[in-house]
């Protein structure tokens, strides 16, 4: 009797397929829909009303998933998987490197985090390299950290502009309730993403402002440097101190990003 129950099921599955709008113009365009056989190609978007398509796509069942309102946005699942002890073991290990790197610091603390499950409809993007820009941001703007205010602290944010819309360098301190430390990020920004940096400055037992103001101002001393050796340049850095500043806010055009799917 068993088997028989099963076969039938199967066999419903089975009459079972996808389709999607291919409208450019509509709000619904390439979202999946499961839909009973004898209806594809006669099915209608209802948003644009024009016939939606058969979808045979290799990953239709995984992109399908994604619309499961059931189912954690992917920086949730990296905020309810972070492993507090594992981060405090590793954090200090990292110094300098470029954004994606302190990205993957982080998610190497994120229990089974795996980035293939990660996925859009759209085939032409790759959808982790722009959840690693949100994550990023997050990270660059200390906004990761403030998802813990049980265990971290921001205690102050720092800025230095030095050509405007160029390059810029932002900064906070940040402490740690577990371990009782006080941590500097600096981010580097540049021209365009792939020149913008996360450095570890120091970490610290006590935090002192007008020490912090000076470690970060002895950073700025390379542009200073540079104006040095090439007074012709382009540009004049003449990099101004860093100063205390409001929290940092992420751009709207990360909205995409946040919503990924896991």
């Amino acid at each position: 009797m068993k088997k028989k129950v099963l076969k039938k099921k199967l066999n419903i599955k089975s009459i079972y397929g996808y389709v999607r709008c291919e409208e450019k113009i509509c709000l619904n365009k390439y979202k999946p829909l499961k839909v009973p056989k004898i209806l594809i190609g006669k099915q209608k978007c209802q948003i644009c009303k024009n016939i939606m398509q058969k979808d045979d796509s290799k990953h239709i069942d995984a992109v399908y998933k994604l619309y499961d309102k059931s189912k954690l946005k992917v920086i949730d699942y990296v905020f309810k998987n972070f492993d507090l002890k594992k981060f405090h073991k590793i954090i200090d290990t990292y110094k300098e490197g470029m954004v994606d790197e302190f990205c993957n610091i982080v998610l190497k603390c994120v229990k089974k985090y795996n980035p293939k499950y990660i996925r859009t409809n759209d085939e032409h993007e790759d959808d982790e390299q722009i959840f690693l820009e949100y994550l990023g941001e997050l990270l660059k703007t200390g906004e990761f950290f403030l998802k813990f205010k049980k265990y971290f602290k921001i205690e102050k944010y720092f800025d230095s502009i030095v050509v405007e819309n160029t390059l810029w360098n932002e900064a906070y301190i940040f402490f740690s309730k577990i371990d009782k430390k006080y941590r500097l990020i600096l981010a580097h920004y540049g021209a365009h993403p792939g020149q913008d940096t996360i450095t570890l400055m120091s970490t610290k037992n006590k935090f002192n402002l007008n020490e912090t103001l000076k470690e970060l101002n002895n950073y700025n001393q390379q542009y200073h440097d540079i104006d040095k050796e090439n007074p012709q340049g382009e540009y004049n850095l003449n990099a101004p101190d860093f100063k205390v500043c409001k929290p940092f806010k992420l751009f709207d055009a990360f909205n995409a990003a946040k919503n990924l799917e896991y």
